[in-house]
């Protein structure tokens, strides 16, 4: 005797149901995972499904009767049925969380990394900054130092030189006029040749 599939109880065609679906859904999430990000699909409920003839044998009624599944027996084929993929989904909900925590505990020490390395090399380029500032105002304090120097010692060379000119002025002035106080006291005129 053939067995058809509308004879079984409420609770056993629900979950065969359910169990068909879920069988589904898993191939398709695995055939999928590999092509493309997973994407959460809709459960069908099979009280919105449309209504299901089943023939009623404890009557032996020829006539089909319109059944639909109620929300309670609809919960307790989602319990039995939905706590595997749940289980499922949690499992992929935590592995998902997992790597989104590495990733971004692994990003937040690649920038505190990148910001201790920018911070050092700002840190070393001011210091640089600094002993080369320190370096050109000493480097400026010297030169000012030399340039002073300089001044002070051509102002020395050329007071002694300016005092040698004016000894020489003096000298060669004295030597002009007691030559010139020698003619007029002998009234004769000395002359001197400077030939070779």
């Amino acid at each position: 005797m053939k067995r058809n599939i509308y004879d079984l109880g409420d609770g056993e065609f629900a979950a065969a149901i359910a169990a068909t679906a879920f069988a589904i859904r898993s191939l398709e999430e695995n055939a999928g995972s590999q092509y493309q990000t997973k994407t959460k699909r809709p459960v069908i409920r099979p009280a919105e499904a449309a209504p299901m003839r089943r023939t009623s044998t404890m009557n032996r009624k020829t006539s089909a009767e319109i059944v639909s599944i109620t929300p309670v027996a609809n919960d307790k084929m989602q319990k039995g049925i939905s706590r595997g993929s749940r289980n499922a989904e949690n499992k992929a909900d935590a592995w998902e969380k997992a790597q989104i925590a590495k990733i971004r505990k692994r990003h937040d020490e690649l920038l505190s990394a990148l910001l201790a390395w920018e911070n050092e090399k700002k840190m070393m380029a001011k210091e640089q900054m600094e002993r080369r500032k320190n370096q050109v105002e000493l480097a400026l304090k010297r030169n000012l130092q030399h340039y002073k120097n300089k001044l002070a010692r051509i102002d020395h060379i050329a007071k002694g030189a300016r005092t040698q000119a004016e000894e020489k002025r003096r000298h060669e002035e004295t030597t002009v006029k007691e030559k010139s106080n020698k003619i007029r006291s002998t009234r004769t005129g000395s002359v001197t040749c400077y030939c070779f």
